[in-house]
């Protein structure tokens, strides 16, 4: 009998040690290629955690956990909230004094922006300056790379010729205001011939509110009685009544402008167009409202900010950003945002320390 005659007994007894031996190996290696699978789907699938879901399902998610406790430990998690609101009442203090310190500080601290509005006024002349009190920048020493950079190339040949004989530093706050993207969303072109005449910005503060002044020059646009500019932001400085665990510091819930007294045919918030209309030959001159800084004067009035439509929330929002971002960054440290020390998205920050430093040591 051959061996493709045999039974599954006689073709064991015919197979050689070395057949077996094979035989094991490749079963061996069949299990070896399945736990390898196996494990690499695991690490390729991580187990779901709440963190996964969308904010409100975790939520749902959450609350249905803690409901299924048993009751005792469910009564220690209430013991544990009332803890967390006896925090946030700490915080409601504690955030009032730094308020009342910024406010306090900020007073001290007039004497220098008085200082600071006259350099630029050109009223006074600082001494000759050799040296930096300041530690140098090592990105100053980098290079503009104008080779491979449109923007950069088209910014560069916008930059307006300075002479030496300048007084002051001319466009400074229009200047600042064009390097913060939050602020430059707000200025249009034809706002910028206005800007140019902004003297100084400052702060007013209240027990519950902060008022931001805008002082121009004398100018073509502005009647003498608008010269000053303001926009007034109230604070709550309380958690909120039906979202207390949300509490971070003071929150802004509305603010006030001011009216602004145009010139005649200079409202930079206003347009004149054209319009034909239907059945005449000619067409006639239409006043039309157009994007500008100076519409920042006139916000939308909502009392009660959970009831307003969704357009006057957005713009509201971003008004408040805007509003905090003067107050805490902007005319504290102005200077630092016309010379591009401090940018305000994080976002966008220089390269790490020793990633850059390394390229910049290989530089030619």
């Amino acid at each position: 009998m051959n061996a493709a005659n045999k039974g599954p007994e006689g073709a064991l007894e015919g197979a050689t040690y070395s057949d077996l031996k094979g035989s094991g190996i490749s079963e061996s290696l069949r299990s070896l290629e399945t736990q390898v699978s196996v494990v690499y789907q695991e690490s390729i699938e991580p187990a779901l955690s709440p963190a996964d879901l969308p904010a409100r399902c975790r939520k749902t998610y959450l609350r249905h956990m803690v409901s299924k406790l048993p009751e005792a430990v469910q009564n220690r998690i209430r013991a544990l909230k009332h803890n967390q609101l006896q925090q946030v009442r700490i915080a409601e203090q504690f955030f009032r004094e730094v308020y009342e310190l910024e406010r306090r500080f900020y007073g001290q601290s007039c004497d220098l922006f008085d200082a600071r509005r006259d350099l630029l006024d050109g009223v006074t002349e600082p001494p000759l300056l050799t040296e930096n009190s300041w530690p140098e920048d090592r990105y100053d020493s980098l290079p503009l790379d104008l080779e491979s950079n449109e923007e950069l190339r088209q910014l560069v040949g916008q930059l307006p010729a300075v002479p030496e004989d300048q007084l002051g530093v001319p466009r400074f706050w229009l200047t600042v205001f064009r390097n913060v993207p939050l602020l430059s969303e707000l200025v249009q072109d034809h706002d910028e011939p206005l800007l140019e005449f902004l003297q100084d910005v400052r702060l007013g503060y209240d027990q519950d509110s902060y008022t931001v002044s805008f002082q121009f020059r004398p100018n073509r646009f502005l009647h003498d009685s608008s010269l000053l500019l303001t926009k007034r932001y109230f604070l709550q400085h309380s958690a909120d009544q039906e979202y207390p665990y949300l509490f971070e510091g003071p929150e802004i819930i509305r603010c006030e402008g001011c009216h602004i007294h145009w010139r005649d045919g200079s409202n930079l918030t206003l347009q004149t167009v054209q319009s034909r209309r239907r059945g005449r030959a000619r067409s006639v001159p239409k006043v039309m409202p157009r994007e500008s800084f100076f519409r920042f004067f006139t916000p939308p009035q909502a009392p009660d900010l959970s009831l307003a439509d969704e357009k006057t929330k957005l713009i509201l929002g971003n008004d408040f950003e805007v509003g905090f971002l003067l107050r805490t960054q902007i005319v504290p440290k102005a200077v630092l945002f016309y010379t591009g020390d401090l940018v305000d998205n994080v976002n966008e920050s220089l390269p790490e320390a020793g990633s850059r430093s390394s390229e910049v040591e290989q530089e030619p």
